[in-house]
This record gives C-alpha cells, structure tokens and sequence, in this order.
C-alpha cells in the first residue's frame, strides 16, 4: 500500500499584490520549530514529497510556492516576478503567520534566496540547512547554459537542448527558447519545455527520466527558471557579494561532489576569501544535485535533525 503523504493543517493563498496569491501551507506540529521550506528552480514549486526531510513531531514546516510557481497564481505569470519581490515575499510571510524567528531550509536557487533573505533579514533567521546551493555569477551561469561547461560531459544531451540553435552566444539560445516557449503551438511549446527540463534533470540527476516530470508543472518552471536567466537573477550575486557578511545565523550548506548543476569549485571559488565561522560548506562524496540521490537526501535529512538539536 502507498504511504500516506502528511496532510497540512492549514492550506491558504496569501494575497501579496500585483495580481500575485502565493500559495503557503503548514505541515507538522503547530507549536514546533518554525521552518520555512525554499524550494528550487526559481519555478519549481514545493511537494509534499520534500516533508521526508523533517521531523513532523519537531518542526513546524511551512511550504511556500513562490511567485508564479506551483500552486501560486497565477502560475508562470513573470510581472512582478524578481529578486526582490521574492525576498519581500518571505517577510510578508513570516509577518502574517506572525513568527519571530525560524529556521530556513532550501535547495539550488532556493539555497541562494536562503542565503540572500538571511543576509537581508538577519535577526529573523536561527539557522539554516541548504544544499546544491546556486551562485549566480557568470561562472555559475556559464557552466549551466554555455558549450563551455557541463555541456562538454553531457555532449549529446546539450546538442538536444541548443536543438540547433548556436550556443556560442547565450543571448540568441535564450531568445530562441523565450519564442518557442510563448508560441501559440501547443507542441511547440511542449518540445522546448521537454528539451529545457531534460538538460535540466541530465545534470541534476544522471537518469532521471523526463516522463516522471510533472507535466502541469513544467512549463512553467521552464519559462520562470529563463526569465530569471535572462535578467541574469535580478542582481543575485552582486547581493550576496554585498551582504554576505551580515548573515547571523549558523549556515550549514552541503554540496554533492557530483553535482553538475552547482559544480562545487564553483561554490569554493566563491568563499575563497570570504570565509565566515558561521558557514560551514561540507562536500558530500559521490552526492548529486537532487535530493532523488540517496546519498543528498540522507545528508540533509541528518543535518536538519542535527539543527532541532541545537
């Protein structure tokens, strides 16, 4: 028989301006840890199959879909859709559920909104776990969509992504996937999604295939994760670079050795001089990008139950 999935105890959608609801449910003990759940993509949208991460008798987890993701409506909408309205989105969370302080868990870019929003809003982070963490810097961009990186170990799979297009210039692959994405043919549109969300998952998890994909789902998060590309994240990586130092909370960030979404030299090469004693980056051997990976799953899981402990 299948395992029950956890039901939440309370399920709304936030009204947060600009046509945008977003979509917040809480899970687990209602008087335990507060513990906000960031999920990846940017788009990717939460599941409830994350919660096996946590101690439901411990926590107190709160899923957030964020802007145009998920079940937030309206879904894959990009206006008023960026950095920054993310960030203020998470306050305005933690304010109408009326928290003091939680904790933070998130992976990919929602590992870099952790990061940014406790940078930002330091007194109001305790600590956090986060993993596959994304650094949106040119280097990080390049070795996701340029020929030069991952593309060189996963050759047949990127000539599948550029379909033709000349990857020399990331400009012109990403305007050719903004048009095929928008095009008023329906199979248009759902090639250039399964060609997206396949380079995606070769990277994250060598195997994955795109059938197990949540089709309603995809589009979207192919069509926010390029908007956020093209507008080069909104700024992300000069933010972190700036604020940075500000963040007060004990960070534990985990990082797959094999993981060809997030290189980890990338990841060394960003602390490298901007070491804290508050982060602490560990590298999981033979770790991937997804937490479909045993090994990932299984490092963050006993992290974030080492952090109830402290």
């Amino acid at each position: 028989m299948p395992i029950a999935q956890p039901k939440a105890f309370r399920r709304v959608w936030l009204d947060v301006g600009d046509t945008h609801q977003l979509y917040v449910a809480q899970y687990g003990n209602p008087d335990g840890i507060p513990l906000l759940y960031l999920h990846g993509g940017p788009g990717a949208g939460c599941s409830t199959e994350e919660l096996k991460l946590f101690d439901l008798s411990v926590y107190q987890v709160i899923l957030l879909d964020q802007r145009g993701a998920g079940r937030s409506r309206p879904r894959g909408e990009l206006k008023h859709n960026n950095l920054s309205s993310l960030l203020d989105d998470i306050e305005r969370v933690r304010c109408w559920l009326n928290i003091s302080q939680w904790m933070l868990a998130g992976g990919s870019f929602g590992a870099t909104l952790a990061l940014l929003y406790s940078a930002y809003y330091p007194s109001r982070v305790i600590s956090q776990v986060l993993w596959g963490l994304f650094i949106p810097n040119p280097a990080g961009i390049e070795w996701l969509y340029c020929n030069s990186g991952a593309a060189r170990l996963f050759k047949d799979e990127y000539r599948a992504f550029a379909d033709g297009v000349d990857p020399q210039q990331l400009t012109t692959l990403l305007t050719s996937y903004r048009s095929r994405l928008e095009d008023e043919c329906q199979d248009v549109r759902h090639s250039a999604t399964e060609r997206w969300i396949s380079w995606e998952m070769a990277l994250a998890y060598p195997g994955f295939m795109v059938s197990e994909i949540n089709a309603p789902f995809s589009q979207s998060l192919a069509s926010i994760e390029l908007y956020y590309v093209a507008n080069d994240y909104f700024g992300a990586f000069e933010k972190l670079i700036v604020q940075l130092p500000l963040i007060q909370s004990q960070t534990y960030v985990l990082q797959g050795e094999m993981d060809w979404v997030c290189p980890f030299k990338v990841l060394q090469n960003f602390f490298k001089g901007r070491a804290s004693q508050l982060i602490e980056v560990t590298e999981i051997k033979g770790g991937y990008h997804a937490l479909a990976d045993v090994k990932m799953a299984k490092a963050v899981m006993n992290a974030i139950r080492e952090m109830a402990k402290q």
